[in-house]
C-alpha cells in the first residue's frame, strides 16, 4: 500500500509542473535549434514541438527561431526571435477561479498572447511583467 501511495504522490509530482506544451517551431538554421530552457539547475535544449514546459522556466530563443506555447489553460503565447520569457508563476484550477494566477515575464524581445480560462475566470490574477512595451490591441 505504501508502494502504491509513493508511486501515485511521484507522479502526481512529475505531472504538476507541467504548464503547458510547444506547439508550434521555427528552427534557427544556423544554431540548429529553437530555443534554451533554464530548469532548476539544468539547461536544456528546446528542439521541437511538444516540449513540456514547467512553472519557473526561463526559456531564450536565438536570432531567428520562433516558438507557440499553449498552456493548460489554453492561454497562447508565440515568443519571437531573441526573446527570453520567464514563466514565474502558473496555476489554473478549473473548479476554484480564486485559485488561478499567471504570471508572466518578457526580459527582452517580442511576443504575442491570447488569454485563455484564467484571463476569463480571474482577469486580475493575469499578469505579464515587462521592461518596456508597446501593446496592440485587437478584436
Amino acid at each position: 500500500m505504501k508502494i502504491i501511495f509513493l508511486s501515485l504522490f511521484l507522479l502526481f509530482n512529475i505531472f504538476a509542473k507541467e504548464v503547458g506544451k510547444v506547439e508550434k517551431v521555427i528552427v534557427d538554421e544556423e544554431e540548429k535549434l529553437v530555443a534554451l530552457v533554464q530548469r532548476d539547475n539544468e539547461v536544456l535544449n528546446l528542439k521541437d514541438v511538444g516540449f513540456v514546459v514547467h512553472q519557473n522556466d526561463i526559456i531564450k530563443t536565438y536570432k531567428k527561431s520562433k516558438l507557440k506555447i499553449r498552456f493548460l489553460d489554453d492561454t497562447i503565447i508565440y515568443i519571437g526571435p531573441k526573446t527570453t520569457l520567464e514563466i514565474a508563476k502558473y496555476y489554473y484550477d478549473k473548479e476554484n477561479k480564486e485559485n488561478n494566477a499567471t504570471n508572466l515575464k518578457i526580459l527582452n524581445g517580442s511576443f504575442r498572447l491570447k488569454t485563455g480560462k484564467i484571463g476569463e475566470l480571474a482577469p486580475e490574477q493575469f499578469k505579464i511583467d515587462t521592461k518596456f512595451s508597446v501593446i496592440g490591441i485587437r478584436g
